[in-house]
Order: structure tokens, then sequence, then C-alpha cells
């Protein structure tokens, strides 16, 4: 088999659920992270051999000559054809790769784990511009330790994760910021992901401004272990995360908070339809969907949230419906919507 015949088996066997330039993509996806061959090679020398013959390894074929690299291509073809197996059925590629990329970092995810989408790379990024200024931040020595998770009731504490103190308390001035966001003496600056999901908007944030101290919550079991495995290098403390149903109070001993952002379910259940089964089948759908009779139900929850623990000069952030720019900015007042690069309302900023 050469790379030729892999992304043609790869073109065919997904014409189904992608169209061809999103499986030749996905091949090529394939070719880099399982065998370390980049997409440029396909190009220069498409008959690169592949060998896809299935048998023991300890198999030889005797009247062949000796070829040192036939196992190794042996594991790299046998690897692929399972991969692909996998995508046939349907199965989100970031799940086979055990991965996905977001803000430039690398975040693990799976079942039970909503992969991030593109739009809200896009919030994290407003986030950042609106934050930082033209000053660098400081540099500090890496932490290797794993994430913390929020001390406090049981209740509170994710099922599983043995509780911990609270890291310890950085400046109370964030370096980096504008100054109408700096904190005053009542604490360090502070962040909070409500419906945190596999973590990538608190540890991205997390990464950029070492010395906020970062909050997540989700009600999800399953999502809370990948946010708290992620293991990106993050120059300050790690995220908070603990476990909380945003549609209920938040939970006491919590600080207030200079920002807090949320991509929570916002997808009507009369949008499935128009959805791929590589979403439906496999991704979380307490994480994507909400009823058509109330689809702000979590946006009004957030404003309760909002209206405990955000500062008053605090800022929000909001990823939408497109469906309901106006209503979601009028339970926040003084928000506004706002578009994304495609020019569809996703944010409701404030």
């Amino acid at each position: 088999m050469t790379l030729r015949d892999f992304v043609t088996q790869c073109i065919d066997r997904l014409a189904s659920l992608y169209p061809e330039p999103e499986a030749k993509a996905i091949a090529f996806r394939l070719l880099e992270h399982i065998a370390g061959i980049p997409s440029y090679k396909y190009i220069s020398d498409p008959h690169t051999q592949l060998d896809n013959d299935r048998r023991a390894k300890s198999e030889t074929d005797r009247h062949a000559q000796p070829d040192p690299d036939r196992h190794a291509r042996l594991d790299r073809a046998s690897e692929l054809l399972s991969a692909l197996d996998e995508l046939a059925t349907g199965r989100p590629l970031q799940y086979v790769l055990g991965f996905t990329e977001f803000c430039g970092h690398r975040f693990k995810v799976g079942e039970g784990c909503l992969i991030p989408r593109p739009e809200t790379e896009e919030l994290v990024s407003r986030i950042i511009d609106d934050l930082y200024n033209d000053e660098a931040p400081s540099e500090s020595a890496v932490d290797d330790s794993p994430p913390s998770v929020m001390p406090g009731s049981p209740s509170s504490i994710m099922p599983g994760s043995p509780s911990s103190v609270m890291p310890g308390t950085p400046s109370s001035v964030m370096p980096g910021l504008t100054g109408h966001l700096d904190s005053e003496d009542d604490g360090p600056f502070s962040i909070l992901d409500l419906c945190t999901g596999s973590g990538c908007i608190a540890w991205s944030l997390a990464a950029e401004f070492p010395e906020a101290m970062v909050y997540g919550c989700d009600l999800s079991a399953a999502a809370l272990r990948y946010a708290c495995r992620q293991r990106l290098k993050v120059p300050g403390a790690k995220p908070i995360f603990f476990t909380a149903d945003v549609l209920a109070a938040p939970p006491a001993g919590l600080p207030q908070f200079d920002v807090i952002v949320s991509n929570p379910p916002y997808i009507c259940d009369s949008e499935r339809t128009a959805m791929r089964p590589n979403v439906l089948d496999f991704e979380p759908a307490e994480a994507l969907f909400v009823p058509d009779d109330d689809p702000l139900k979590f946006y009004r929850a957030i404003a309760r949230w909002a209206d405990a623990l955000l500062r008053p000069d605090g800022h929000l952030y909001l990823e939408i419906n497109e469906r309901f720019g106006p209503e979601v900015a009028a339970l926040f007042p003084g928000s506004q919507v706002v578009p994304d690069i495609s020019g569809r309302d996703r944010f409701v900023i404030r």
C-alpha cells in the first residue's frame, strides 16, 4: 500500500460522512500523527510504500531480501487502517487520535467530552485581546504538579479526586492587564469558566495570564476527568476545577470574579437534523442541546451566577446560538452581541 493508496481508501470509505477535501485532510492528519509522515511527502512521493500486510510481525517472506524497516511499516500501516476502521463508523477524528488542537495547545479529548470548536477559540482570543496590553507577560517557573480541584464541601469536589489545598495566592494585581481590569486589594485577578468541558478555555487563559487564578466547573464527571488530566505547561497556577450544576445556585466559598466566560449548551433540539452523525452519535448531547421551548435556560442561570459572583466592573464572555443574540444580551444589561469571523452573531460580551 502506497501513500496514494491510503489516501484514496480514506476518501472512498469516508465518502458518506465527509466531502472529499475533508476526507483527504483527515487522511493527511492520520499519516502525520500516526505514521509521522508530513503531507508534503504525499505530494513529493505519493508512491512511498506503507505495507498493509496485517500478518503477524514474525512472519517473513523467505524469498525476499531482508528489510529492516518492514516491521515498522507493518506497525504504522496496521495503525492507520485500524484508525480508518474507527473513522468509518462515524467516530470523530479527535477521539480516534485522542487529542485536539485549541489556541495553539494540545488537549486530550474522548467520549464524554465535547470537542472544542473554532468559534470557541475565537472567543478565547477576544478575551486575551481585551485583557492583554502590549506588555509581555512575566515569566515564572513552570509547575509540573497536577491541577487542583477546589476544596470545600464534598458536593463541590470532583468525584474521585483527592481534595487539596488552594494553590498559593498570586500577587493581587495581574501584570499585562489594562488598568480598568486590575483587581483591587480584595484578591487576585480571577477568571471563572462555566461549563468548562475539556477545560480548554480555562487552561488556555491560565497559560496566557500566569498571575490569574482560573477556575472551571462542570456537572459532567467524565468531562472534568479530561479537564483535570490536561498537561499544558502553564507558567503560573494551574486551573482549579470543581463539580457544579450551572442550573443550580453557585456553591459556597467561591471568590468574586473579574471575568466569567461560558460556552454552555445552546443548540436547539430541532437543529439536530442539520448535524453530522459523528457529532450526534458520539459527542455528549448534554453539552450541546437545549429544549426548543427553553433555549435560554443556561443563560438565565449564568445571569444568576454573574449577579452573585461577578465584580461590579467585571467582564462577561458568552458563546451563543446565532438565533438568539438580542434575547441573550437582554439578560445581561450593558452587554452587546458580537459577530464571529464569519459574520454570525456568536458572542455576547460585557
